[in-house]
């Protein structure tokens, strides 16, 4: 019996029922959520009283919410950036008393600016992992032959910076797999050290490397597109790699640093030929080499929704009928949500952690708006997303749009829309990127259409009525009978949607919607000089759903533009 049939017969007999255990434990957090969060906030100002954030907003004397609330403004990152310099700087205490530890510095994707410093703490550690455990006991339980298989994370560089202290600044997914238990990072393929290979096809290619001879069932990563992105490195590369595993070497003329060479090169220097073999035989067979026809795949975690939601209808045509998982609603700041369903964008609030507060979207920005707590929200209603976490952050304006869905008990669920502030308003309609991603979405599925990536761009013409210009690659369209099916099905959804949008149409305020077809490449480059720009990796990078005239770069070349018929 191989050492995957092993495990796997564990997991049915041992493993399980523990979970199963560890699920109901969550479950029953559930029932009465408003007292979890209340303990979850009032341990963190109790601990953190002593701070120079403490002291300044007066932590001792909070006793009650409207305490914390009247002591504690609603706020943004740069209200919390002066005290986070200071940790960065050192002093610890102006954010954490002397008993907290200070793990490393994770810094955002800056996909609305330019990236921010959040520290990592023991304690923002441990409320992190518990909530990405109670996500993967549910995954385990719904699916038990993940266990036994090798899991496969595609995750951003683990630095990209460092404190003038010293400590590493990195993206979130490699600084917590970083401290991971040894256990749980035994089912993976691979060091973490690979995610700071900064060349995207060097970091592609050499994560193929590591796993394309091995019994991959799970693979996480932020996006859909980084998923696509492996499965079209893997086929554009076959001959390589096929020869590299054969061989027990790695290509030289790849960027990839030496020290991560010298780590890896155990694993590598292992000859496979009869894997090779098999390979060969797929390439044979199918013309092409994709994980579907590579590997046993169990399951596959990245976001289903939001605004990047629509990439994964593309996940079929590489990895198969395999099961899609939303990762829930996580951010740098942490894990907000559980997603407890396949193919689903809902997530229930992750009441054990960080303590969060709502606003109605619609009175978001205004002054004293209403703040509510998550039993109090409303189904079918959407909100903006405030968090106090033991990271340093407290009523720190997330800057997301969440609708609730329901509830679990005293939980709200919950499903990501987009960042706040991601609107266009030519017209008086608020068109959001969400609803705009949404109507590409069924559009596509109406059309039969495939989009690799697009962008909205609102336009106001010197004369003429104003109109919205989805921004695509000529190449995901053959022909046109097709794109004015598409155009078509897209506008009928952005009415459906939007009341405002609908009657700016039918006043004829607004034209119907038109197509730019831009050169073959350009979103590539267009990512590629995000990522350099941002220093975060090609793997964090999300596409943006709405534009600026002012956002697009000087070189993009637009091929043609096509109205509606």
């Amino acid at each position: 019996m191989d050492f995957g049939r092993i495990i796997g017969t564990a997991a049915r007999l041992l493993i399980l029922p523990f979970y199963r255990r560890k699920l109901r434990k969550f479950e029953s957090l559930l029932a009465r959520a408003r007292s979890v969060q209340t303990r979850a906030l009032f341990s963190k100002i109790e601990r953190c009283r002593d701070t120079g954030f403490g002291r300044d907003h007066n932590f001792s004397g909070i006793r009650t919410l409207e305490d914390f609330r009247r002591e504690v403004p609603l706020s943004t990152y740069a209200d919390v950036a002066p005290y986070i310099d200071k940790v960065c700087n050192g002093h610890k205490s102006a954010l954490f008393p002397e008993s907290e530890k200070v793990e490393a510095f994770a810094c955002t994707a800056g996909t609305t600016g330019r990236p921010k410093i959040i520290p990592i703490t023991h304690s923002w550690l441990q409320e992190y992992r518990r909530s990405w455990e109670v996500w993967g006991v549910k995954a385990v339980i719904d699916r038990p032959n993940l266990a036994g298989k090798r899991w496969l994370q595609i995750s951003g560089p683990e630095t990209v910076d460092v404190t003038p202290s010293g400590m590493p600044i990195g993206m979130i997914s490699a600084v917590t797999a970083r401290f991971q238990s040894p256990l749980v990072r035994s089912f993976y393929v691979g060091p973490i050290d690979i995610a700071n290979i900064v060349d995207p096809l060097a970091h592609y290619y050499t994560i193929l490397r590591l796993s394309i001879g091995t019994n991959v069932g799970f693979i996480t990563t932020i996006t859909p597109a980084n998923l696509i992105r492996l499965a079209e490195v893997g086929d554009q590369c076959r001959e390589a790699l096929i020869r590299d595993l054969h061989e027990g070497t790695l290509r030289h003329d790849l960027n990839i640093p030496e020290d991560i060479r010298r780590k890896i090169n155990g694993a590598i220097k292992i000859k496979r030929p009869g894997r090779a073999r098999e390979l060969e035989s797929v390439v044979s067979r199918t013309d092409a080499l994709y994980p579907k026809d590579y590997w046993p795949l169990v399951l596959l975690a990245c976001w289903l929704g939001g605004t990047v939601g629509y990439q994964s209808r593309r996940l079929r045509k590489y990895y198969g009928d395999v099961a899609l998982r939303d990762l829930g609603y996580v951010s740098t700041e942490g894990r907000h949500t559980i997603a407890l369903s396949d193919n689903s964008t809902d997530g229930v609030l992750a009441v054990d952690g960080s303590y969060y507060e709502f606003v109605p979207a619609e009175f978001a920005g205004g002054e004293n708006p209403k703040v509510l707590e998550g039993h109090e929200l409303q189904t079918g209603r959407e909100y903006n997303v405030f968090v106090t976490t033991s990271g340093g952050l407290y009523r720190h304006d997330l800057g997301d749009v969440v609708r609730c869905n329901g509830f679990m008990g005293e939980a709200p669920v919950l499903e990501f829309l987009h960042k706040s502030g991601q609107h266009s308003d030519l017209e008086g309609e608020k068109l959001s990127s969400y609803q705009i991603a949404r109507a590409v979405d069924v559009a596509c599925e109406h059309s039969g259409i495939e989009l690799e990536s697009f962008s909205a761009l609102p336009v106001r013409p010197q004369t003429g009525t104003p109109y919205y210009v989805l921004l695509v690659d000529a190449r995901d369209f053959e022909d046109r009978l097709t794109l004015q099916d598409f155009l078509n099905r897209f506008d009928k959804e952005l009415m459906a949607m939007n009341v405002m949008y609908k009657q700016k149409r039918n006043d004829l305020y607004l034209q119907k919607p038109r197509m730019r077809f831009v050169a073959p490449g350009t979103w590539a480059k267009f990512a590629g000089e995000a990522a350099d720009r941002r220093g975060t990796g090609e793997t964090q990078y999300k596409h943006p759903v709405l534009l600026a005239q002012g956002d697009l770069p000087d070189w993009l070349e637009v091929v043609e533009e096509i109205g509606s018929g």
